[in-house]
């Protein structure tokens, strides 16, 4: 039988772990990972090492719920590597009523607001949005960060200004972010209208456009699981540099993780892992990564192990 080596045995025991831990899991999931598990020797000992990640890092402070597993299945398989952590604050839980008017997050805070015309949203870390209801049309101008929209139906559209880019949509469920100029929508249910410089684009569900001045307009079908995870305080990383999963660590955090070499920047990982922790996410590198980790006051220092 061939082999994978031992970096991809350890994303693909990541990857089967977020899946496992994810509310959308199904019996063919759990399937899948029994089949992977029984395939090789090897596969086995990469959720024991990361199950030695789970310990060091101080498991879970809430506890997730538990994939269902047959008897025979690992437990330390199933709790490995520090995954499916919950956001411990700054997160509202309950739906708040909101007027029009402008709503806004902090770094690392989340919230909830249901609109005057009942549309619900979940603002991420250090964001900001007003929204406006008229006869003709309902608008919602995403300023920076990231928000959920579960619009309402209404016979009025509902256009999603988001600077130089803007969509519109009725009755459906979209993910928006805007990071300066760049701007991404994802139609989670429904679909949804995007302004483009030739021609619009309908967005359909499962589908994601990106787009950034200067930059050809990117569209993709992203893995909703991992994109919407922010949503329960999780970041899921599939073999991402370490200088991408930083910077969305760094999203939610005063205190920021600093990746001091190229060397170090361009390794990769798979996981999912608590938002608003940096300190148990660079514990949790120190022991998967070849990386040497100092731990400072004003911030967490990570270079390539010498």
């Amino acid at each position: 039988m061939l082999r994978g080596k031992p970096d991809t045995v350890d994303r693909q025991a990541a990857n089967w772990l977020a899946r496992l831990h994810a509310d959308t899991r199904s019996a063919q999931d759990e399937a899948g990972f029994r089949a992977w598990l029984a395939a090789d020797a090897t596969h086995a000992r990469a959720f024991d090492r990361a199950s030695a990640i789970w310990d060091a890092v101080g498991g879970l402070r809430a506890d997730p719920p538990r994939p269902h597993v047959a008897r025979g299945m690992s437990r330390r398989a199933v709790m490995a590597g520090g995954v499916g952590l919950m956001l411990t604050g700054g997160l509202s839980l309950g739906w708040q009523q909101a007027r029009a008017g402008v709503f806004e997050t902090g770094v690392g805070e989340q919230r909830r607001f249901i609109l005057d015309d009942g549309t619900r949203i979940m603002l991420d870390t250090d964001t900001r949005v007003r929204f406006r209801a008229r006869d003709s049309e309902r608008r919602l101008s995403l300023q920076s960060g990231r928000v959920s929209l579960d619009i309402a139906r209404d016979p009025r559209p509902f256009v999603i200004d988001a600077g130089s880019r803007n969509a519109v949509a009725q009755a459906a469920r979209l993910d928006v972010r805007r990071d300066q100029d760049q701007v991404a929508f994802t139609a989670l249910q429904g679909s949804a209208r995007v302004d483009a410089p030739v021609r619009p684009v309908l967005l359909a569900a499962g589908q994601r456009i990106a787009m950034a001045q200067g930059r050809e307009d990117r569209l993709d079908r992203p893995e909703l699981e991992d994109l919407t995870a922010w949503q329960s305080g999780r970041l899921a990383f599939r073999d991402e540099t370490l200088a991408q999963a930083t910077a969305e660590m760094n999203r939610y955090a005063d205190r920021p993780l600093l990746v001091s070499d190229p060397q170090a920047a361009s390794l990769r990982l798979s996981g999912v892992y608590r938002i608003g922790d940096p300190d148990a996410f660079a514990r949790s590198l120190a022991l998967l990564l070849p990386v040497d980790v100092s731990s400072e006051k004003d911030a967490i220092r990570i270079s390539a192990a010498r």
